[in-house]
């Protein structure tokens, strides 16, 4: 029952709205839109570049996965469905973006579980990247004010490692759990498959570790493109303490728990830059300007989207 809730879209809603809405009562909403209002345009710029790179990174990421399933793709075709997923996945609740990705390859593929298997292992090397550099930037702050939050990080980092490792031996788990009854039924018989075709990927190590570390690469560039919007509102907070926590707070960005981002992500980010003594407004406005800047840089997929819709009528 609490899966399908929150799987619910209409509670990730209320749940957005309710979150957005204790925030905005606790905090000064004028100083949060000045200060959006006069972000230093330079470090904006910057952080839009930095994004520009992000994406094409995660593009050519994700056409190693597909590769080397023996599909045959383009940078261009790959680059087309993941941006437009991405516009798409901004009306969507957190992980839309994901599945509308995954459900457009299998349009252009002959093994559909094949294309679900490229984008959660895509994501699942991509979560463990995140949560890596959290281990990496703990280790090299030992501000005392961040000690309440280094335990939670930790425990967060390893159980998500642990998770995501997991779900490389999917196959085991679902022949171990999955009762008779299941595994007969067409959508047992779907997630058998689909594990399956993850599972293919543990003997693949060229690929994983090509993969892994543009996953890192990818994550590095995500943790200095908030460094940067922090710095453009003049935020004055370490590279080092951003590499520690915020990871944490991208996480938050990536689990169904929102629309678009908004609400729990952006509690998340303000509670993260509490040790420091940032203002409640201020953290709102870096939280609001990740999502903001994350659906302007989706614009591109808005026109490749309305154009192959012209080309179609």
């Amino acid at each position: 029952m609490i899966a399908s809730l929150i799987r619910s879209f209409w509670f990730r809603v209320l749940l957005s709205a309710s979150v957005l809405a204790y925030l905005l009562s606790t905090l000064d909403g004028g100083e949060a839109w000045r200060a959006m209002t006069t972000v230093n345009p330079r470090y904006l710029l910057a952080a839009v570049v930095v994004d520009a790179i992000t994406r094409a990174t995660m593009i050519g990421r994700w056409i190693v996965l597909i590769r080397s399933q023996g599909d045959a793709i383009s940078f261009w075709s790959a680059g087309r469905i993941f941006l437009v997923s991405s516009f798409i996945g901004t009306a969507l609740p957190t992980g839309g973006a994901d599945i509308t990705r995954a459900y457009a390859l299998s349009q252009h593929t002959d093994n559909g579980r094949a294309a679900v298997a490229s984008v959660a292992v895509d994501r699942l090397l991509g979560v463990t990247a995140l949560m890596l550099l959290a281990v990496v930037g703990l280790s090299l702050t030992s501000d005392d004010a961040t000690n309440p939050l280094r335990l939670f990080v930790t425990t967060i980092s390893v159980v998500t490692v642990i998770a995501t490792t997991t779900a490389f031996f999917g196959d085991y788990l679902t022949n171990l759990i999955f009762p008779t009854q299941i595994r007969q039924h067409p959508i047992g018989q779907w997630i058998i498959e689909t594990a399956d075709n993850i599972a293919l990927f543990r003997t693949r190590y060229r690929v994983l570790a090509i993969v892994f570390l543009q996953s890192l690469l990818v994550q590095a560039l995500r943790i200095f493109e908030v460094f940067l919007l922090g710095s453009g509102l003049g935020l004055n907070v370490d590279l080092t303490y951003y590499l520690s926590f915020m990871p944490i707070g991208l996480l938050a960005f990536m689990l169904p728990v929102s629309i678009a981002g908004i609400g729990v992500p952006q509690g998340i980010v303000v509670w993260l830059l509490q040790p420091l003594g940032i203002s409640g407004a201020q953290s709102f406005a870096l939280s609001t300007l990740i999502v903001v800047l994350g659906v302007f840089c989706t614009i591109p997929g808005l026109f490749l989207y309305l154009r192959n819709r012209n080309s179609l009528g």
